[in-house]
């Protein structure tokens, strides 16, 4: 049978009614991600040379998304227009024509299984290239099989059809093997077979699965793997269903990172991790942290409890992120942030510093060994090393006339005391300082005290004036 090159098809054309929803099923997020992205990246980590994506129901929603490219990996796609939908068979028939000169494995896969992992595609095409088949399908087995086609096997245990669940008979319903709707098909072996698919069904629709019976009653390879996690095959068409896929997404992804990357995650339930993030040996992840996106958090570290972490994110070693917000920002190794930080977009803050409770920070470069210590604001800033930020700082960088945003500059060891403001654009030079409660807006001379504080007025017997106007 043909190996050679691999393409994907991603079966994406459908409704989804039960989800009450304006969107396509598979635009729906899970866990950050799009749940057509999550099919998309799993496809295209086992190597397929290009992508054919059917669409149908709102395909310019679905082509939009992929046209602006959001999360999607560096693989080449085309779409195809299932219109009408006439089920599975129909929607592969869609991409017939870019297929003539392709000789090769088609990967197919449904595109609302969010849950699915590169690693069972790539045992799935494994096995097709080993047993030489034309047709293998990706099964798994259910305590329940709900509404997913059983697989029929004849004597020998030879998978002989796939029967949909509409379609099946009393005995077939008790039947635990079910299909996937996962395949590996020999192109353009299979081509005869699909071409020849019949709508004689309860359905009226032209079954993918039929041609499973093809090669069978045909004497051609036809194949089955079956799937021991069957977590990563659940398919979604309610928001029901939606909800289970996020928490089984989240099930595999802290299994993964407790068994192959040594993290501890105190509290698995009520912990969310996507797949992207990167988590170092021996690192602890406390209860109620969400962390998801582009993610890479070193050895040693804690995190949480009550964190929320938001990709593009990279944390150095040995910190801690406690009962804080982080987005789109570098933390390096020794800093602890929190508690109740937030650390908004664009930061990057060097080893060893210290991010205090109720402080905020956006657009802000914080050199090493500086301490943000509490309640204080720090926007588009630059600090240098060794710096010491006083509680209540704020850099002042609006200016709401001009609309524009200005950067303060503090430099290496200068310090700023507390309830003091610095008016951008403005800049501290090394080693100066800035007193309790002054308002500087212009440049701090390197050395230097700046204080800008209002004449200090005693009103003596305030007191007891005030207490005798309360009498009258």
């Amino acid at each position: 049978m043909s190996s050679g090159q691999v393409r994907g098809v991603v079966l994406a054309a459908g409704q989804g009614k039960r989800m009450k929803s304006s969107r396509p099923k598979v635009l729906h997020d899970v866990m950050g991600k799009a749940v057509l992205s999550r099919v998309i990246d799993a496809v295209a980590a086992v190597g397929v040379e290009h992508l054919h994506i059917v669409v149908g129901h709102a395909h310019e929603q679905v082509e939009n998304f992929l046209a602006e490219g959001a999360n999607l990996p560096p693989v080449t796609y085309s779409c195809h227009l299932q219109k009408p939908q006439l089920g599975t068979g129909h929607a592969l028939l869609q991409i017939a024509d870019a297929l003539k000169d392709f000789h090769g494995t088609l990967i197919v896969t449904v595109g609302d299984a969010p849950v699915i992992q590169p690693e069972p595609l790539q045992a799935l095409l494994a096995h097709h290239h080993a047993q030489k088949a034309t047709v293998t399908a990706l099964t798994t087995e259910l305590l329940d099989a709900k509404n997913y086609g059983r697989i029929l096997r004849d004597y020998e245990g030879r998978v002989r059809s796939i029967v949909e669940d509409k379609d099946a008979n009393s005995e077939q319903k008790l039947i635990r093997e079910i299909n996937t709707g996962i395949y590996a098909l020999a192109w353009p072996e299979v081509s005869e077979g699909l071409k020849g698919l019949s709508n004689n069904n309860k359905q009226k629709e032209y079954y993918l699965t039929d041609l499973v019976a093809w090669a069978y009653e045909r004497g051609h390879s036809a194949h089955a793997l079956v799937l021991n996690d069957s977590r990563q095959v659940a398919g979604i068409n309610s928001r029901l269903e939606l909800a289970e896929a996020i928490r089984l997404l989240r099930d595999v992804t802290i299994e993964k990172l407790a068994l192959e990357s040594g993290v501890t995650v105190v509290d698995p339930l009520n912990t969310w991790i996507s797949p992207e993030v990167k988590i170092g040996a021996e690192t602890v992840v406390l209860p109620g942290c969400q962390i998801s996106g582009v993610v890479e958090i070193g050895a040693g570290c804690q995190i949480g409890p009550y964190a929320v972490i938001k990709g593009p994110v990279k944390i150095g070693e040995r910190s801690s992120v406690v009962s804080s917000h982080v987005n789109n920002s570098t933390i390096g190794s020794d800093s602890r942030v929190g508690p109740y930080a937030h650390v908004r977009d664009g930061n990057v803050i060097g080893d060893a510093c210290k991010i205090g409770n109720f402080v905020e920070l956006k657009k802000a470069t914080v050199g090493e060994h500086t301490n943000v210590g509490h309640l204080s604001y720090i926007g588009d800033a630059s600090l240098g090393s060794g710096v010491n930020i006083g509680a209540g700082t704020i850099t002042a960088n609006y200016d709401h006339l001009t609309k524009k945003k200005e950067r303060t500059v503090i430099g290496d060891g200068a310090s700023t005391g507390s309830n003091s403001v610095l008016v951008a654009p403005v800049e501290m030079g090394a080693e100066s300082v800035l007193a309790a409660g002054t308002v500087v807006g212009k440049n701090v001379p390197a050395g230097a005290l700046a204080v800008g504080r209002a004449v200090l007025k005693m009103v003596e017997g305030w007191s007891d004036i005030r207490k005798k106007q309360k009498v009258k």
